[in-house]
This record gives structure tokens, sequence and C-alpha cells, in this order.
């Protein structure tokens, strides 16, 4: 009792003291956070921007795992004097957008082909135990065959996926950017990033910060791949189709368009 007292005295001061400097000091920026799907070389990018002198990686949200990962008004207040990029799996709401308005943050929303993320995911959550926050699954799921899994990931864990995304188009003033030109030009999608952060970062300095994450082994940078979503059973396939047309406001959305487009491309 006398711990969670001293914790809460803490995060007081840290918001007061915030609130004081505030008046006499304006708060160090860029603060950008990248807000992304899971499987979206997200690691990547967030990595690439802390290679940027000047700029570190924050943690906003007080922990992980099964738990949303919303923004914590403590974190946010103990980094506001900081120049620093975050990455995390994170919906839109009311809330969240006061917090940008009040912290100065620059959001970037990072999106994928939802075909591609299901793929993804069926390997990621064979090789990774650990919990996540958006579907609960066993070692009884994991083990099913490959069709059944496909499946089980598009009717529970997709729904996150698609509520991420219709929350975040519905969003103002937000710029959602695609896995797809991340990949394939990721200079382009960061050099953005800053310009819209009215942070003027050389080429120079972004080209140097991409070798240094290309080379860390921290990234995975190189784990996706465009095109997997063919890949996925007919039953899984049938069921994201499905899910698609629950929107049919979002008929002629990019990513709907585009994740339609591979469901109904044969595989290789």
């Amino acid at each position: 009792m006398k711990r969670k007292r001293s914790n809460r005295l803490l995060n007081a001061g840290y918001l007061a003291a915030d609130g004081l400097v505030s008046r006499f000091l304006p708060p160090k920026k860029p603060h950008i956070v990248i807000a992304c799907m899971p499987k979206t070389a997200s690691t990547f990018l967030a990595a690439t921007i802390a290679e940027i002198p000047g700029i570190e990686q924050a943690t906003l949200v007080p922990a992980w795992e099964q738990r949303e990962q919303e923004l914590c008004p403590i974190q946010l207040s103990h980094y506001n004097r900081r120049q620093y990029v975050a990455q995390c799996h994170l919906r839109y709401s009311r809330a969240t957008e006061f917090y940008f308005g009040k912290f100065g943050i620059i959001p970037a929303v990072l999106v994928r082909n939802l075909a591609d993320c299901a793929v993804s995911l069926r390997d990621h959550f064979r090789k990774d135990p650990e919990p996540v926050p958006y579907v609960n699954f066993s070692d009884i799921q994991k083990n099913m065959p490959d069709e059944a899994f496909e499946e089980a990931i598009v009717r529970f864990a997709l729904p996150w996926y698609i509520n991420f995304y219709v929350g975040w188009r519905q969003a103002k003033a937000v710029e959602i950017y695609d896995f797809d030109d991340l990949t394939s030009d990721p200079a382009k999608i960061i050099r953005d990033i800053f310009a819209r952060a009215d942070y003027p970062v050389e080429d120079s300095a972004i080209s140097k910060a991409l070798d240094r994450s290309t080379a860390s082994s921290k990234t995975r940078f190189n784990v996706g791949k465009t095109g997997r979503g063919r890949q996925l059973s007919s039953g899984a396939k049938e069921a994201l189709l499905r899910l698609l047309d629950f929107y049919p406001d979002f008929k002629d959305d990019p990513l709907f368009v585009k994740t339609r487009a591979t469901l109904e491309r044969p595989a290789d």
C-alpha cells in the first residue's frame, strides 16, 4: 500500500513539474509516435529514426504483453523535454487525439495488406510465445494445421487490425503509411515524417541512419515480404473477404482494394 501511494505521489509530481516547466520552457521536439499494426516493419522504422542524432526511442506505455498499448500521461510528461520516437500498437481514440495535441506529438500510422499480415502472424505466433493485446492463442491453436490456424487468425486477430485501420482513417490530420512503400523506399517515408514534424534532417543523415539500422540484428526488416497473403487457405481467404464486406463504405479504400486483390489472386 505504501509503495502504491509513493508511486501515485511520484507520478503526480511528474505531471505537476512538467506543467510548471512548460510555462517557461517549451518542450523539445520532435515527438514522433509510430502507431502501427503488428508485423509492419515498425521496429525497423522506429530504430532508424532513433539513429538520427538527437533522437531517442521512448516508451510511452506503462506495460506490454496483453495490455492495450494506450499512451500513459506520466510517460508523456517524462519525455516531454526530450526529442523522441516511440512505437506502439495504438488505436485511435479521442483520448489519444487529446494527448497528441497536449504534448505536441506527430503521429505516423503504419499499415499493411491485411492478407499479408495474416500469414506473417501465423509464423510469428508459432515462434514467439509472448502474449499480445489483440488476440489470445495457446499452443492448442498454434499447433493446428495451417488451414485451421490461418482461419482462426483472420476471425480473431484481424478484427483488431480492421478496427485499428478504420479508426485512424476517421482521425484528423493523420498521415497513413503503407508497409509496401516503406520497404521500397524507407528514406522517402522517413523524410516525410520529419517534414511533417517540422524538423529538418539532411538526406545524408537519413542514409547513415538506414545503414546502421539495416546492419542491426534487432530490426527484423527483411522478414516481411509483399504478396504472402496469396498463400492463405481458402477458408481464411473467405473469412477475410467476409470481414471486408462488413465495411461497404471502405469498398474503394486503398488498403481494402489491395487486400482484396491479394485474396482473389491464386497462390504461385
